[in-house]
């Protein structure tokens, strides 16, 4: 596997490992809204895995666009727009919007973590 390869699959490893710690944290805290906020921290994962999923595969072929400051506008407008579609959704369906965002930082917590973990690697 090539190295984007392999920080794919920690970060997402690391990521799901967080929010799940996360939502089993907030069911003994939280016993009575678990659905609201267990879900909600596993929805903003995943939501922030798609994004970075998307990003991933924009800078994988950004040299295949004529511009690409104009690429880069559109996959960050889109990334945005689907972020904006899965968080209205699941606030319409009675889902934590706090929770939703903690997911999402665990996501952005998990790539903190690689980055500290391989940090002796780029020296």
């Amino acid at each position: 596997m090539n190295e984007t390869a392999n920080l794919k699959k920690e970060i997402r490893r690391i990521s799901l490992s967080l929010s799940v710690a996360a939502a089993l944290i907030s069911s003994v805290i939280f016993k009575d809204s678990f659905s609201s906020i267990g879900v909600g921290i596993l929805i903003g994962t995943l939501s922030g895995l798609i994004g970075f999923n998307m990003i991933v595969r924009m800078s994988e072929s950004i040299e295949l666009y004529e511009d690409a400051s104009k690429a880069g506008y559109a996959g960050y407008l889109r990334r945005y727009v689907i972020y904006a579609l899965i968080f209205g959704l699941s606030a319409w369906r009675g889902v934590n919007v706090i929770a939703l965002l903690a997911g999402m930082l665990c996501h952005k917590a998990s790539i903190l973590l690689y980055v500290f973990l391989h940090r002796k690697e780029d020296d």
